[in-house]
């Protein structure tokens, strides 16, 4: 998969998480991505997306290629 920053990608939720989220790729790292989360489920994680400050690290295994750059 070639994740590059300012990808849009689907992340599977995670211990940070309850809900399968989206985001836009803001830096890339060897395994992993730091995600700009911008649609998420707000019944589920709106305690969480605040917590997190809408960023949250993700492992390329946890996440799909939506749309790129």
């Amino acid at each position: 998969m070639d994740i590059q920053v300012g990808n849009t990608v689907r992340c599977k939720a995670n211990g940070n998480m309850e809900a399968d989220f989206s985001g836009v790729i803001e830096k890339v790292y060897e395994n992993s991505a730091l995600v700009n989360i911008t649609d998420y489920d707000a019944k589920t994680d709106s305690m969480n997306i605040q917590d997190l400050q809408n960023k949250a690290v993700i492992s390329f295994s946890k996440m799909k290629l939506v749309s790129a750059k």
